[in-house]
């Protein structure tokens, strides 16, 4: 296929992954404000924009926690920077504007109802702003506007002919899963440390935003331990938001798509590689030793970006052979 059209469904499925994402750390930080203490919600935050690699915009994080009233007008704030920030290119708004632009250059090789589906869920939500979803529905705009990026997701599975089309939709899907998982957990070790005495709901919304809370209880009853959590949300093959489910599926696509590029054969030697070891190496490791873990998840990030920048030059931006000089 062009690979314009390539490119585009492959940055379609990251912007909208990126978008889904978002939507799921601020919805769980929003409902963390029913409950939770100021100091602990000042850890959330943190650990929310360590994830992003962002600053809030103005300057670094921070909150008066002897001032309830303070953090919850700060919440208000970073929501606003997170989801409707015109300078912040990865706000969730931002993300499903740039997901329209490439489905709408790509009209030709996507149907009615995966565009129709997208242009809605833009035009819904292209003249909001923080002060018209906050004071009683961000709950219900988080939680609408994932539902409508799985509802764009469906309509490809039940539509989509399982062609390269279909496999660069996936590609550029589970590469951003890939990472920003792999980003999450990152800083999660970083503010929440395992051996510190550890608070329950600092781990079950780790959890949530995986959608992975029911599969874990499920398997390891209510014992949110910080080694197990970190475990499932790595190394599980069957478990959709994990690295390791993510890498499998980068691989299947790879082998779909594959070019004898030299480039290209890297970027499926690289997830092979990555997969292989979470499955031999990621077990034998120390769980209660932070640094290592974070040294092994950092190795996969850097990973996961250079296939991503292998994907690039393999498929979208490859020097024409014969071409003139």
């Amino acid at each position: 296929m062009l690979s314009r059209n390539a490119q585009g469904l492959y940055w379609i499925s990251r912007y909208l992954e990126r978008a889904g994402h978002g939507c799921r750390l601020v919805q769980i930080q929003y409902r963390a404000l029913q409950d939770r203490t100021v100091q602990e919600l000042d850890r959330t935050w943190l650990r929310l924009y360590l994830s992003l690699g962002r600053e809030p915009l103005g300057g670094r994080l921070g909150s008066n926690r002897d001032d309830d009233d303070f953090m919850f007008a700060d919440a208000y704030t970073l929501t606003d920077d997170l989801t409707f920030e015109p300078n912040n290119a990865d706000a969730i708004r931002n993300c499903i504007a740039a997901a329209r632009e490439n489905a709408r250059q790509v009209r030709n090789v996507i149907g009615n109802e995966m565009w129709t589906s997208l242009n809605l869920l833009y035009l819904g939500m292209r003249d909001l702003g923080v002060e018209d979803i906050w004071t009683d529905r961000a709950g219900n705009f988080f939680v609408n506007t994932q539902d409508s990026i799985r509802g764009f997701f469906g309509i490809a599975d039940n539509s989509m002919y399982r062609d390269n089309g279909w496999h660069f939709l996936q590609l550029g899907r589970f590469v951003e899963r890939a990472q920003h998982m792999t980003a999450l957990l990152d800083a999660q070790l970083e503010i929440f440390p395992s051996a510190r005495r550890h608070v329950e709901p600092d781990w079950r919304s780790l959890l949530q935003i995986a959608f992975a809370r029911g599969a874990y209880s499920r398997l390891n009853s209510l014992d949110f331990q910080p080694g197990a959590v970190i475990d499932f949300l790595v190394s599980d093959r069957l478990l959709s938001h994990s690295i390791r489910y993510a890498l499998e599926h980068i691989s299947n696509s790879l082998d779909v798509v594959s070019e004898q590029r030299p480039l290209a054969v890297e970027a499926r030697r690289r997830a092979g590689r990555v997969a292989a070891s979470l499955d031999y190496d990621w077990p034998n490791r120390d769980a209660g030793d932070d640094a290592a873990t974070r040294a092994t998840l950092g190795t996969i990030g850097s990973a996961c970006r250079r296939l991503n920048q292998d994907i690039e030059a393999s498929y979208f931006n490859y020097e024409i052979e014969d071409s003139p000089r």
